[in-house]
């Protein structure tokens, strides 16, 4: 019910907000006249323009005949058209009404009429518009890239025709005749080779990737990042983008994503629009991200533009797709984990949509509750998990002006235990009845809407409106028997939500100048409950009530330019100013991005500058047993926290020798401070109550630090006929610092990696696809004991042994080294396409150590667990277009 009246609010201030940025529609005006007379022509515009003319017949009886092909909303534009031939013009006296007088000048001695090139981009198979896409106009040596609603303008021109070619990463480029001055046009890219009446179409890559600004910015098309290996078997976004440099996952399998040595709580997720502040499934393995259901992707990697901040390190931008204009459409699949199905197409020829839904399974395979019997007692045990995503989006086109959409996202996890206390090793030991024993009673997830509208005004302004709702909850029920006298009870509940409205104005000033901008405002609600109850012996019976509960009010204005001095040249200033209401922080950062085509469509460099600033923290909070297995604590900035600044630097050079072949290379450099660093990295549960939930007891476990990250980064994609290849290296060091734990040097961060090499070469015919990928790396950084001392009483039996660590990962984990191995058919099934895939993880069985434990030995010395990481496993997909 919640949800559904933060539906209905955000549906009115969508309403409210379109009509405070998008005055009302100017009269469309068609003017198509040809050898006429020229009181013809202007009885023409009077008409459809509804203005009254003032002139004298004179001047209009001597002009000769006029010709005029105009259409848009500007009066003075298809006035200027009309009298193009003449020595007359248009003063404008008074709102609607105009008059014409003698200029002196012959039609030959007047500047040119001007007017904008503008039009959409769009998949020809789907009606999806493809933001991103490069618009190249050979003759000018002029270029720009379509925006999120795939729009692009280049205004005042001579209006006049120009050949455009128009190119996308994953579909053909294509040449076609576009005309300044005409109605909005409609470019449509084909996925493969083809011939069209108007348009060619050829199979080369873009020749105008140089085009793009912004250093460090990941913007692969859907359709690659699908074909990209995965642990799952199949396709996952947050698996997929480790095999670009620079990123990698917290752990072999679990944990966010960590971009260029920072932190994962560093990194910014949106969803149309909205903020996802828990995006993953399966204790962090896999992504809540589902590849298919998205139109485009963009990761910013350190340079962001202006638009977006509130994180350090790196913004996942994700927008869903609009669902099919042409007709209906989908895919099926099940795999080892989860089976799935997406669905997309038109309702009527102006609205469409997209549902997909996806659900872990093995709770419905292996059973999730097990009846048990043993001495003649009966116990119900239950060892229940799953997972499942629902995403919606239906967009609404009244015209080529207009575009509202309205985008829904629910998922979480649920875990579900009833076992015995002492759990071993021995799996079969643990279906049997106990009188000791826990359960747990936990889901988690996130839920979002998000309302858009989308408006060209004119030609040169196009207004985003945008309304959202966005929450993250976790739920915990736990109720553990560890003795016949004791019983511990706790319900522990965390709850984020964000409630934002944002407008961003794309304008259009000229050939040279395109300027962003927007506001963005949100409200942060935090709540955290525990309700617990400690039963140590039947007399004895503690009681545990505790609240925490945050408020915080956000405010961000930007403004963009993407200035373009000269053909070779595209410098990106810009400025975001933030206030934040906990502790009244208020920061002003400016941004500097540019671009210089060494040799145009060959070799390009991109270099960037910036501030960032981050008010939000997530603590890491595992200090009990009673609460925290699986919830993320986020809390705000105040008067006692400072929000996390940082600097970034970075340039590179991207190389495209030949047509399937590009190389880049990227350095980059970091600094942060005022982030927080636990006070024991190595902090194992505090008793059953711990510190308690209140922020104060939470930052108890933190200081004040800072950290640098440095690093090079090389790329190399290849595709070849069958063949893709794509080879990546990063090499560089993130490391942390704080002075108030009494660290003077800076030492190796968590997942600190110097070295990486990540490489994957695929094939593919008319049925067989394979693939063979590898990644080598250094090992994580692991805090090594120095000394083993021990604490007890004389009359003790056994004192208390302890080790020493002065210094945090002060060692290192063995190489890690994997090799996976894939390998596809298709087919078909019921007369619709069909693929099944088997992929190999870890082909070669090398049990890598992904963790180690150091623990004083019973007699002397330091006992050393390794955790090794997962053998061979064969997983499998069957993927059936529908």
């Amino acid at each position: 019910m919640r949800l559904w009246c933060l539906c209905a609010v955000l549906v009115l201030l969508l309403v409210g907000l379109a009509g405070l940025s998008a005055p009302a529609a100017a009269q469309e005006l068609h003017i198509d006249v040809s050898d006429v007379p020229l009181r013809t022509a202007l009885a023409e515009v009077q008409q459809q323009a509804g203005i009254n003319l003032v002139f004298a017949d004179r001047l209009v009886e001597a002009a000769p005949h006029v010709s005029c092909h105009y259409c848009g909303t500007d009066v003075a534009a298809a006035l200027a058209c009309v009298l193009s031939e003449t020595n007359l013009q248009a003063n404008e006296t008074r709102s609607g009404q105009y008059v014409l007088v003698a200029t002196g000048e012959s039609a030959a001695e007047r500047p040119a009429l001007r007017a904008a090139m503008a039009g959409f981009v769009t998949d020809a198979a789907s009606g999806e518009v493809l933001p991103g896409a490069h618009v190249y106009v050979p003759a000018l040596e002029r270029g720009t890239v379509t925006n999120e609603a795939g729009y692009f303008a280049l205004p005042a021109l001579p209006v006049g025709p120009y050949r455009v070619r128009v190119s996308y990463v994953g579909y053909a480029t294509a040449d076609t005749l576009l005309t300044a001055g005409a109605p909005v046009a409609s470019v449509a890219l084909q996925a493969r080779e083809m011939q069209a009446a108007t348009v060619q179409v050829d199979a080369r890559r873009s020749e105008r990737s140089d085009l793009a600004v912004l250093p460090g910015v990941v913007s692969t098309p859907t359709r690659e990042l699908e074909q990209l290996p995965s642990f799952s078997g199949e396709s996952d976004l947050f698996q997929a983008l480790q095999w670009m440099p620079g990123i990698q996952r917290a752990g072999e399998l679990t944990g966010g994503l960590v971009v260029r040595g920072g932190q994962s709580d560093h990194n910014l997720y949106l969803l149309d629009g909205a903020p996802v502040y828990h995006p993953w499934h399966a204790f962090n393995i896999v992504s809540t991200f589902q590849t298919e259901t998205f139109k485009s992707i963009d990761l910013y990697r350190d340079a962001f533009p202006a638009e977006h901040g509130g994180r350090l390190s790196a913004v996942l931008d994700a927008e869903m797709r609009d669902g099919s204009r042409t007709e209906m459409r989908g895919i099926a699949a099940l795999s080892l984990l989860s089976g799935r199905i997406v669905l997309e197409g038109p309702v009527t020829e102006n609205l469409s949509f997209m549902v997909a839904a996806r659900r872990s399974y093995i709770d419905q395979v292996a059973g999730s509750r097990h009846p048990v019997e043993q001495g003649g007692v009966r116990d119900t045990l239950r060892t229940g998990y799953f997972f499942y995503d629902l995403s919606a989006k239906a967009t609404y086109r009244p015209s080529t002006r207009h575009r509202l959409s309205l985008s829904y996202y629910g998922g979480g996890d649920n875990l579900d235990l009833r076992l015995p206390f002492d759990l071993s090793l021995d799996f079969s030991s643990w279906l049997r009845p106990a009188d000791l024993f826990f359960e747990l009673d936990h889901n988690w997830g996130n839920q979002l809407v998000s309302a858009r509208h989308q408006y060209l005004s004119s030609d040169r302004f196009f207004v985003t409106t945008t309304a959202y709702a966005s929450g993250y909850r976790a739920r915990e029920r736990s109720l553990i028997r560890p003795s016949e006298v004791s019983t511990i009870t706790s319900a522990y509940d965390v709850a984020l939500w964000d409630l934002g409205a944002k407008v961003d104005v794309d304008f259009y000033a000229s050939l040279d100048h395109q300027v962003r901008m927007g506001l963005h405002v949100r409200r942060h609600l935090f709540d955290s409950t525990l309700d617990a109850e400690l039963q140590r012996s039947p007399r004895a019976v503690e009681t545990i009530m505790e609240d925490s509960e945050a408020r915080a009010f956000e405010l961000t204005a930007y403004a963009q330019d993407t200035w373009t001095p000269s053909p070779r040249w595209t410098i990106q200033p810009g400025v975001r100013f933030s206030y934040f209401s906990g502790g009244q922080h208020a920061h002003l950062r400016p941004r500097l991005n540019a671009r210089y085509a060494v040799v145009p469509g060959l070799l390009s460099a991109r270099a960037g500058v910036g501030l960032h600033v981050q008010y939000l923290h997530r603590l890491r909070d595992r200090s009990t047993f009673l609460y925290d297995l699986v919830s993320s604590r986020w809390i705000p900035s105040d008067e006692d926290v400072r929000p996390s600044t940082s600097r970034h630097v970075s340039a590179g050079l991207e190389l495209q020798p030949l047509p399937w072949l590009t190389l880049g290379v990227e350095g980059y450099a970091r600094t942060a401070q005022d982030i927080l660093i636990p006070r024991d990295e190595l902090q194992r549960p505090d008793g059953l109550n711990g510190g308690g939930i209140d922020t104060g007891a939470l930052l108890g476990q933190y200081e004040p630090g800072e950290s640098r990250a440095y690093g090079l980064e090389l790329l190399a994609t290849a595709e070849l006929g069958a063949w893709r290849l794509r080879a990546t290296y990063h090499g560089g060091r993130s490391k942390s610092r704080s002075r108030a734990l009494g660290e003077e040097s800076f030492r190796p961060t968590r997942f600190d990696v110097p070295r990486a090499l990540r490489a994957t070469v695929q094939r593919e015919t008319n049925r067989w696809v394979w693939g063979l990928s590898t990644e080598w790396r250094n090992g994580y950084p692991t805090t090594v004991p120095e000394a083993r001392f021990s604490l007890g009483d004389v009359l003790d039996d056994e004192p208390t042994r302890f080790l020493h660590r002065p210094e945090v990962n002060n060692g290192r984990l063995p190489t890690y080294w994997r090799t996976d191995l894939s390998l596809g058919y298709r087919f078909g099934l019921l007369g619709a396409p069909a693929r099944v895939q088997l992929n190999l993880f870890n082909v070669l069985g090398r049990r890598n150590v992904v963790s180690r434990q150091y623990d004083p030995a019973p007699e002397a010395g330091v006992a050393v667990q390794n955790r090794l990481g997962f053998p061979l496993l064969p997983l499998f997909e069957l993927h059936i277009e529908l």
